[in-house]
C-alpha cells in the first residue's frame, strides 16, 4: 500500500479509516496529543461532554490476553491494598475497577435485562419509570 498514491487519488475515506484503526500507542496520537491546537480542541470536547455520557472503556481490538491478565493483577493489588488498610484499623475507600471493553453484546444484554425488569415490575402494578 502506497499512501502517496492514496493521497494523490483522493482516497480520503480509506485514509481516515486507516488512521482510525491505528493503535492507541502510535506516533500519530503522540503528535496529536502534543499539538497545542488539537489539545485545546480535545480538552474543550471533554469539558462539553454531558455528565451522563458513557464512561471510557478500551477498544476490544486492543484488549488482548496480556491486558486481561494485567487487569486481573491490578484488581488483586487493589484488593490487597484494601485488606492492608482494613487490617491496620483504617477504613479503605471504594476502589473502581479498571474498565473492560463495552460492546454491543453488553448493551444488548443490558437492554434484555432492563426489558425483563420492566415486565416483572408491571406484573405488580408498577411503572417502568419506577425502576
Amino acid at each position: 500500500m502506497d499512501l502517496a498514491e492514496w493521497y494523490a487519488a483522493g482516497r480520503w475515506i480509506g485514509l481516515l479509516e486507516l488512521i482510525d484503526n491505528l493503535p492507541t500507542a502510535c506516533r500519530l496520537n503522540e503528535a496529536i496529543a502534543n499539538d497545542p491546537e488539537a489539545a485545546a480542541s480535545l480538552a474543550q470536547m471533554r469539558l462539553d461532554r454531558p455528565d451522563d455520557a458513557e464512561a471510557w472503556s478500551p477498544k476490544i481490538s486492543e484488549f488482548d490476553l496480556n491486558i486481561t491478565m494485567l487487569r486481573e493483577i491490578l484488581h488483586a493489588i487493589k484488593g490487597l491494598r484494601q485488606v492492608s488498610i482494613a487490617a491496620a484499623g483504617g477504613k479503605p475507600g471504594e476502589e473502581k475497577p479498571f474498565p473492560a471493553p463495552y460492546t454491543e453484546i453488553d448493551r444488548a444484554i443490558a437492554a434484555a435485562e432492563r426489558g425483563w425488569a420492566e415486565m416483572f415490575v408491571q406484573q405488580f402494578g408498577f411503572d417502568s419509570g419506577d425502576i
